[in-house]
């Protein structure tokens, strides 16, 4: 679904009633006895802006139902004998600068969508007066195609069990907001309906219908540019000269003037005002509406001051009204994600408002990261501060200190993440590089090591980056030259060598940390050890909780906490560093990853395999008894915690990208073009170097877990040499290593447990020598559980 969400020539009137139908943009009544919505057709053939929201969620986080989700579009009323058509523009396609003709030659060359037929009840004295029923009682949200996308049901639009909203249906100077109940009936309710809806074969939820007044002229699009990741409204433009492409983008953004056009700093004249839902706990509201307001530092780059502008939310406003910005707060059945929206005008791409959703969840998953890190702090760990000391009441006065504020940072965080999408911000994953360059990043708690304990002073960004900066100058900034003033901030970011890089550079890696992958992955497995050692009742469990709880998300959060750092360091075998340029610039456009930082980073991969660094301590495993108020549903919930599945998907997170067939046939090509660093011989060498070519430990814990590591190399390499896309050197290279394998195994003697695996292992490589494509396993991987719905769920990853 597109999620364009609001006007700021709106904020003014945020706070009037609804008007009299001879003042409202839209004039609406509602014919109660017959249940049928009126509407006065504001002109014909006319742009208006028309939004569709969910104003009630369908809470479920595994379903898009969010309150707050919204669809855009362009509609025009057009008149055809008795009724009304409302037909939605198509804006893919244009002609900007071709004349008349040139422009209705591209109309006619591409379909628009008819959303509705309306009967006109009236049209006195040259006022039309439709009947807007069919256009607002419907599935306007697409709640039927979701719900069958996602296996739940054939749910059908139940008009029966459906009505208009009065208490949210009013009119206003620019904008007509309508509401429904809008009921949805299957036969075949999926489970995720079953664990949410009262009677899950009947699922009711509020949608809301918005009309707003075009904006007026004197907006100014920004064309985009590639190498700064702000967010674009992109279309094809066929009166482009036909030397070049038709291909177009704008950047998307809120329309800011200034107060004072001659000043170098100057108020806006309109800030952007974001209300907070009163449902958010009055604490967490604050840090929230701090981390907003962190923007106004990188606007006053773009040379306004104050720009965004927070505020509580009236108890009765109405979260959907596309009068306000607002930020919602979304409660589902789980641990789910945030979300930044905002809503553009189709035609320029100019922001016109914002309904930011953040996940209710994330500040507990924080405090669970806390809990799992608690042990290895020292004292109450109440080093974690806020920049803001204005932060709590009573509510979590029970909390840690640091704690408290560690959650606190971290939603301040995401706040500026979320609402920096909804400003036009993109991404930016390598900004994690440039020692937290930009909000815009997934955070990961920077948890290091200090005198042999944990430190968590640094564990969450405290301001806005300064690649953020650069995003609000080129955005915003007023230039006379637009492509010289442009040009000169990206040459300044570049300057400043601030990273921007497309996805398919290694340097572009969620939930990262620090300047190179080998430094992100020591710290990680350096705390990594703490956390294990200090892991258990004491540290971890409240007073009264089961013990079973130690085997929840936050022993996860404590055994993986170097995953993505792995994935991180896996990036740079394989690869090169490709940077986003335009015609003109110096340098080409990839360049080596450097041989030494690809050798320490593999050599840190090793150090992940070991059993050493795989074990989890017998004291710690002698506590992990299941919780009792659960079925043992997967394998999660076995009675014996299974230490050496848990070691199988910490060595797959290492071993099965490394394996991965593009990865391997990359290395080969690398070195056939004389490209310096590790080959795929090295590679393979490093691995079979900590499992098959290494020396069985004689404790028997260290040899299981070494058969773990060995099983997922042979298996990784099983998966490569099976694989037809595989460059043919990588693959006989696997396939050769295999059957000198088998040859080997037969010598080699063990305990019991060593000795047959060897066996084993060897009869299981003659067979797939014998037919590498039907006998290679299916994964290197074992998910924890049966499914994304698993009790003990890995821990919590993108989106935010």
């Amino acid at each position: 679904m597109k999620r364009f969400l609001m006007d700021t020539a709106l904020v003014a009137l945020a706070a009037a009633p609804a008007l009299a139908q001879d003042a409202a943009y839209m004039p609406v009544s509602i014919d109660a006895a017959k249940g049928r919505v009126l509407l006065t057709i504001p002109a014909l053939d006319t742009d208006i802006l028309y939004y569709v929201s969910l104003a009630s969620g369908g809470g479920s986080v595994e379903l898009p139902l969010d309150r707050g989700t919204m669809d855009s579009s362009l509609i025009h009323f057009r008149r055809v004998g008795a009724k009304i058509l409302v037909e939605e523009q198509n804006l893919a396609f244009r002609s900007l600068s071709g004349d008349a003709a040139h422009s209705q030659g591209v109309k006619d060359s591409f379909p628009t969508t008819i959303i509705a037929s309306l009967p006109i009840e009236s049209d006195a004295g040259g006022k039309i007066v439709v009947d807007a029923t069919a256009l607002v009682m419907r599935d306007a949200a697409g709640v039927e195609a979701i719900m069958r996308r996602a296996n739940q049901g054939a749910y059908k639009f139940d008009a029966g069990r459906s009505a208009l909203n009065a208490a949210r249906t009013k009119a206003y100077p620019l904008n007509t907001e309508l509401e429904i109940f809008a009921t949805f009936s299957a036969d075949n309710p999926g489970g995720l309906v079953r664990e949410v809806a009262p009677t899950p074969g009947l699922v009711t939820m509020r949608v809301h219908h918005s009309f707003l007044k075009a904006p007026p002229t004197g907006y100014t699009p920004r064309v985009a540019d590639p190498r700064i990741g702000v967010s674009t409204l992109k279309f094809k433009d066929f009166s482009a000269p036909f030397s070049g492409g038709i291909d177009t983008e704008w950047v998307t953004r809120w329309r800011l003037e200034k107060k004072d056009p001659g000043a170098a700093l100057s108020e806006p004249v309109t800030p952007i005002t974001v209300y907070f839902d009163p449902a958010i706990p009055a604490p967490v509201r604050h840090a929230m509406k701090q981390g907003l307001l962190w923007w106004n530092k990188a606007y006053e780059a773009a040379g306004f001051r104050n720009a965004l502008v927070a505020k509580d939310a009236p108890a009765d406003m109405d979260a959907q009204d596309i009068r306000y910005n607002y930020m919602q707060w979304i409660n589902r059945d789980e641990r789910g994600f945030s979300s930044g929206g905002s809503y553009r005008d189709p035609r320029t791409g100019e922001i016109l408002g914002a309904k930011v959703r953040m996940d209710s969840h994330r500040i507990r998953t924080v405090g669970n990261y806390w809990d799992a890190y608690a042990g290895g702090l020292p004292g109450d760990g109440s080093g974690v501060t806020v920049a803001d000391p204005v932060l709590v009441n009573g509510q979590f006065d029970a909390m840690p200190q640091g704690q408290r504020n560690m959650v606190l940072l971290r939603q301040a965080l995401l706040t500026a993440h979320e609402f920096g999408h909804a400003l036009g911000f993109g991404h930016n994953f390598a900004s994690s590089l440039n020692n937290r360059a930009s909000v815009m990043e997934y955070p990961t708690p920077r948890v290091t090591v200090k005198g042999g304990k944990l430190d968590l002073s640094e564990s969450f960004q405290k301001a806005i980056g300064a690649y953020d900066t650069m995003m609000a100058r080129y955005a915003y900034t007023p230039l006379k030259d637009e492509k010289a003033g442009l040009d000169a901030i990206i040459a300044d970011m570049r300057k400043q060598g601030l990273l921007y890089v497309p996805e398919s550079d290694p340097r572009w890696t969620w939930y990262d940390d620090r300047a190179t992958p080998a430094e992100g992955l020591a710290e990680a497995l350096a705390a990594r050890r703490i956390m294990l050692a200090n892991y258990g009742p004491d540290s971890v469990l409240l007073p009264g909780e089961p013990a079973g709880e130690l085997r929840n998300l936050r022993l996860w959060m404590v055994y993986l906490h170097h995953r993505y750092q792995v994935e991180s360091a896996v990036k740079y075998i394989g690869g090169l560093y490709t940077d986003i340029k335009v015609k003109g610039e110096p340098g080409p456009a990839t360049s080596p990853i450097p041989a030494k930082l690809q050798v320490d980073t593999l050599a840190l991969l090793q150090r992940a395999l070991s059993p050493a660094e795989l074990a989890i301590p017998e004291a710690l495993l002698a506590e992990l008894t299941p919780d009792p108020g659960r079925n043992l549903e997967d394998l999660s919930d076995d009675p014996v915690f299974n230490q050496l599945q848990a070691a199988r998907i910490a060595a797959a997170l290492v071993v099965e990208p490394l394996l991965a067939p593009d990865r391997a046939t990359r290395l080969v090509s690398l070195q056939a073009r004389g490209i310096k660093g590790i080959t795929l011989p090295d590679l393979i060498d490093a691995l079979m170097a900590v499992s098959w070519n290494t020396q069985t430990p004689g404790n028997a814990g260290e040899a299981a877990l070494l058969r773990v590591v060995q099983k997922v190399v042979l298996d990784g390499l099983m998966i490569l040499g099976a694989n037809s896309t595989t460059a043919p050197e990588a693959r006989a290279m696997a396939l050769q290593t295999l059957g000198d394998l088998a040859k080997m195994l037969p010598t080699r003697g063990g305990d019991a447990h060593g000795a047959s695996f060897n066996r084993q292992t060897a009869a299981d490589i003659s067979a797939y020598l014998a037919d590498p494509a039907a006998k290679a396993p299916k994964s290197v991987g074992v998910p924890w559980g049966k499914g994304p719905r698993s009790r003990n769920p890995l821990p919590p990853g993108p989106p935010l």
